[in-house]
């Protein structure tokens, strides 16, 4: 589902007939056309060379390679920071804001699929993270298993029974209410803070994430379940962020906004033309695959262009079908954040140079109970359970870079069964009497509470006694639950129906 620009044939130079020759000076001339013009011959230096049509083909070729590379050197616009300026305050952001809240390049699994698949996946996940959890520890690795400290219980058994059954419930129905109504989320909140209508919003927003990501990445081997929830609101920003420009310098950069270059004006896709009525250049027209989804009308769709040179990216567009079955230039779509330059670098230098430390963390290293970790894990699970939601479902399906991502910087399905396990485990520990064996004990007096830092889990009992405890550990369970299935199942789902339907196979000429 990558294709190349399509090229009018017009105005291209045809190969010449066998039986012809050229003279140098550029005039044709057949064998048969008779003798050659004396005056002719005066324009070439007083005397007329003859070459071969295989030549001036071979020059040709080599002409159409040199300009090829001469494409391929060029960089795409935004390829390494967001361009523009400060004087930017009203950005072409609704194509892209549409883009993340409506396209749809296969059909989601349907809700009681994902019914029946969540225990498998719930199953498949324990059973990882004990396997981790027990390489971890016969390997005798660096970091915190999880000390062991002495409590007296100060409420009344069952009040405190009853206390912790209560949050269990409601922390663990906001964070399933957080994944059901994750799309109107996207709508009302993170499409706004993620893709910011001015420049400097962009820039305030990229800075501010920057920021998080290197503060999370030290903090790892501290208070893990905060510092990866941390990282991994960046990477969610990355992936449903999206570069957005008022024009392009090149045509083949539309999905970021419409084109300014002079060779294209005339057509839809030119900064000039966006009434998208004029027929534009002959033979200027982009080819673009079709995706899924309501793109505000029954003839406007989402697409997705590729770049003439070569580039990372899921550059999309809305076009709309006019009456001749060709396609206008609507809106563009932007290019998701991940594939630019800076905030790559800065997802190596957070998340990549600290990956041992964040799978060691996946294992039950390092936590730490307490206030910091239930406050973040509830600010958290909305905005992580929306952006994987959204992209494991469905704009990480858009084209083979997308899903690039997903197999190559998520290690799929590695990283995803490390922190889905830990999530899963972690509950079921929980409720099952594994961190704290008194959690369901009305009689019991004396408590003891195994997870992470000792000093953690006394400074949080002092704080918020055997309450704080159960809350803090139920939210960081949730943190990576929904969020891992999303990508786990998503992918999965949508490469099967991929393969078994004519998917990008719909492609339209955008003139």
């Amino acid at each position: 589902f990558w294709l190349k620009p399509v090229w009018s044939d017009r105005g291209r130079s045809a190969p010449l007939p066998p039986a012809c020759t050229m003279f140098e000076c550029g005039a044709p001339a057949c064998e048969d056309a008779g003798p050659v013009d004396d005056q002719a011959s005066t324009h070439c230096g007083g005397g007329v060379r003859r070459v071969t049509s295989e030549r001036v083909q071979s020059d040709f070729t080599a002409g159409l390679r040199a300009e090829e590379k001469e494409r391929h050197r060029r960089l795409s616009d935004s390829w390494a920071f967001h361009e523009g300026g400060p004087s930017q305050v009203e950005l072409p952001v609704d194509g892209a804001r549409l883009y993340n809240l409506m396209v749809q390049p296969v059909a989601p699994p349907h809700w009681l699929l994902k019914l029946l698949v969540f225990p498998v996946f719930w199953l498949i996940s324990v059973l990882f993270h004990k396997l981790q959890r027990s390489v971890q520890l016969s390997a005798g690795v660096v970091g915190e298993p999880g000390q062991s400290v002495s409590l007296t219980r100060s409420n009344g058994g069952e009040a405190q029974i009853a206390i912790n059954a209560i949050c269990i419930i409601s922390i663990s129905a906001y964070s399933v209410s957080a994944y059901f109504w994750h799309r109107r989320i996207l709508s009302g909140v993170l499409n706004l803070l993620f893709i910011p209508r001015t420049w400097l919003g962009q820039q305030i927003v990229t800075m501010a994430m920057f920021g998080i990501a290197f503060f999370s990445s030290f903090h790892l081997t501290r208070n893990w379940v905060p510092a990866a929830a941390g990282l991994f609101l960046f990477f969610g920003y990355l992936v449903c962020g999206r570069t957005v420009q008022a024009s392009t310098s090149q045509r083949d950069q539309i999905g970021l906004g419409p084109s300014r270059a002079a060779e294209d004006a005339g057509a839809s896709f030119h900064a000039v033309g966006e009434d998208g009525e004029v027929g534009g250049k002959e033979g200027r027209c982009v080819g673009a695959a079709l995706l899924g989804g309501d793109a505000g009308g029954e003839r406007l769709h989402f697409a997705t262009v590729r770049p003439e040179m070569f580039v990372m990216g899921d550059d999309a567009i809305v076009v709309e079908e006019v009456a001749d079955g060709s396609h206008v230039y609507r809106a563009s779509c932007g290019r998701a954040l991940i594939f630019r330059l800076d905030c790559l670098v800065v997802l190596a230098l957070s998340f990549g140079l600290r990956l041992p430390w964040f799978i060691l963390g996946g294992g039950g290293y390092n936590q730490c109970a307490g206030i910091a970790e239930l406050v973040v894990s509830l600010l958290y699970i909305p905005v992580g359970y929306t952006c994987f939601a959204v992209f494991g479902f469905r704009v990480g399906l858009a084209n083979r870079w997308s899903m690039a991502v997903v197999l190559v910087l998520c290690f799929f399905p590695f990283i995803n069964l490390v922190l889905g396990g830990k999530g899963c485990a972690t509950f079921t520990d929980l409720v099952g009497g594994m961190y704290l064996p008194q959690i369901w004990d009305a009689e019991a007096t004396e408590l003891t509470f195994t997870r992470g830092f000792a000093s953690c889990s006394e400074s949080a009992f002092e704080a918020g006694g055997e309450t704080l405890l159960v809350a803090s550990t139920i939210a960081a369970a949730w943190v990576h639950i929904m969020s891992n299935f999303s990508f786990l199942l998503g992918f999965i789902s949508g490469i099967c129906k991929m393969s078994c339907s004519p998917r990008g196979s719909t492609v339209c000429q955008l003139r």
